[in-house]
């Protein structure tokens, strides 16, 4: 009876919607809500290329609705950000006249950007400028633009024609700005706001740019958000080293280089900062933090043949990757499944072990469908492994995956790998499962993690936690109400331990002897800690309030 309650009133709300968006608008009003569409959907464009570092098409797609956007402040601080970028980019090409040409047209919404882009003043006959139409007129019909609010306004209009004439004009008349310092303040701390509000979110790749655009405008504006620009900066560098592709050298340096500025910002970071810098080295060749003992990671060579049943395989030392998939997806896969073996046997075990005899088979099945009619497993799982063993000896490893999930090759790949790594590594005893499902998610990308434990304080409201000690002896899952809380309690658990100054193989030796003498005892040995120390400590640390810090000493 609710159910068609419900579905009454979503009809009539629809009924509602469709009628008016059916009924004939006025003339005026009609226009002005194209205008006003074709602006956001403009701007929201820009963003994401501006984001992403397509600047070029970023400026196409803002200047198209320039004449449009009355006013719209954040529009044109998009607009400045993409021709910074983009002059940028064309110096970088040696593309020069199209850098002055663009120059200028920057120096119209900002008149401080010629000593950021080099933008220098040349003689109009330098510059030739190809128009497929008339350039319209101030006084045409063209509308002014003004910023609103704390920004400054500009003195002369911001039009096409404007932005036109500054490809043949070496100044412009007059100052557009006369922006006082109270003014650029204002400008900084709008973004800076923003910048505050996409940390909150979580979202910190966009909150560093906003840090950085509003560094760029005033230094001062940023001073008490250093920190929070640090982490943004630092998660940024461990999200890349978290791809499964090998970064380039000159990634590598510009990394280092980021990492440290990251520190210089915020000394607080220094400790986490440290660990990236060393993951940086051994990623460059150093291996300094790495057991004398441990291997080179070979290089994968990745063997391509037919099986039965109308699988195709791709054969690496440790891997079969069982396909009908294009051979390039099998070998992404199969290099990817080494890499992560490699990684997750130096980062928990201090070395790589031998050669798996059995190999792990790798399954890729189409689709969702494909996946749950041969494995019998429900399709929305996004992949599953299975280990046959007896005591510490493994008789048989497989994983199960589907290629149409999203997050197939990031996420789900290297988790299910983790968890072959971790088998038959505890001795006689299974891994328990809040190790080996805390760990595995470790291996996932950084936002990945926080889906987990973003969520840690609705459990505690729910009252859904588990203490410490029940989350230790638990055998299995939990059952299905548990189940959100347990997956982030466990790696948020693993996380903590693992950062602690004992490193990431303490935690796993400690739950070796945890299963064999008993966790309270195995605490004391490696930790000093009893249940009671490491409940208070891990509740501490997980339930921080808006600390950067806290969140940075979460990330690996």
């Amino acid at each position: 009876m609710a159910q068609v309650g419900l579905h009454t009133v979503l009809c009539a709300s629809l009924l509602a919607v469709t009628t008016s968006l059916g009924r004939a608008a006025p003339p005026e009003e009609s226009k002005h809500f194209d205008n006003s569409l074709a602006v956001q959907t403009a701007l929201q464009q820009g963003r994401e290329y501006v984001l992403h570092g397509k600047y070029e098409a970023a400026v196409k797609v803002l200047e198209s609705q320039v004449d449009r956007i009355d006013g719209n402040r954040e529009y044109l601080v998009t607009l400045r950000d993409a021709y910074r970028g983009y002059v940028q980019q064309l110096h970088q090409s040696n593309r020069e006249l199209e850098a002055q040409l663009y120059g200028r047209r920057l120096q119209i919404i900002d008149p401080t950007a010629a000593r950021e882009t080099g933008v220098k003043s040349v003689s109009p006959t330098q510059v030739q400028v190809k128009a497929s139409a008339p350039t319209p007129q101030p006084g045409e019909g063209t509308p002014t633009i003004k910023f609103r609010g704390k920004s400054a306004e500009p003195s002369t209009p911001l039009t096409n024609a404007a932005l036109a004439s500054a490809s043949a004009q070496p100044t412009l008349n007059g100052d557009p700005f006369q922006a006082s310092n109270h003014k650029r303040f204002g400008e900084a701390r709008t973004l800076v706001e923003q910048a505050e509000q996409a940390f909150r979110e979580r979202r910190y790749r966009e909150a560093a740019l906003f840090y950085q655009q509003a560094n760029q405008i005033l230094p001062e504006a940023v001073r008490d958000a250093q920190e929070r620009w640090a982490y943004c900066r630092l998660f940024q560098v461990v999200e890349r080293l978290n791809q499964p592709t090998q970064p380039t050298a000159e990634d590598l340096k510009s990394m280092d280089r980021e990492t440290r500025q990251a520190i210089a910002l915020a000394p607080k970071l220094e400790g986490f900062g440290k660990t990236v810098l060393a993951s940086l080295e051994d990623r460059r060749g150093g291996g300094k933090n790495l057991d004398r003992a441990a291997p080179v990671e070979p290089a994968v060579t990745v063997r391509h043949g037919q099986s039965g049943g109308g699988w195709s395989v791709a054969e690496t030392n440790n891997f079969r990757v069982f396909h009908n998939q294009s051979r390039e997806l099998a070998e992404k896969v199969a290099r990817i499944a080494e890499h992560t073996r490699v990684t997750m046997q130096k980062k928990w075990f201090g070395q790589v072990a031998e050669d798996w005899n059995p190999r792990c088979d790798i399954y890729l099945h189409a689709d969702a469908d494909a996946y749950a009619r041969a494995t019998q497993v429900p399709r929305n799982s996004p992949g599953h492994s299975t280990i046959q063993n007896e005591g510490s000896r493994i008789l048989s490893r497989r994983v199960d995956l589907h290629v149409d999930h999203e997050g197939m090759l990031l996420a789900v790949l290297p988790h299910e790998t983790t968890h072959v790594v971790l088998a038959g590594r505890f001795g006689a005893f299974q891994v328990p499962r809040w190790a080996d499902e805390g760990i595995a998610v470790l291996s996932e990308p950084i936002d990945k993690i926080e889906r987990h434990t973003r969520n840690l304080d609705r459990h505690r409201q729910e009252q859904t936690l588990f203490s410490v000690q029940q989350l230790l002896q638990l055998n299995d899952y939990p059952e299905p109400r548990y189940v959100g809380a347990f997956y982030a309690q466990s790696v948020s658990l693993c996380q903590y331990l693992a950062n602690q100054k004992e490193g990431p193989q303490t935690l796993v030796r400690f739950i070796q002897d945890g299963l064999r003498m008993g966790y309270e005892a195995s605490l004391k040995k490696h930790y000093n800690m009893s249940l009671n120390d490491l409940e208070n400590g891990w509740r501490a640390q997980a339930f921080k309030e808006g600390g950067a810090v806290g969140i940075a000493q979460q990330m690996r």
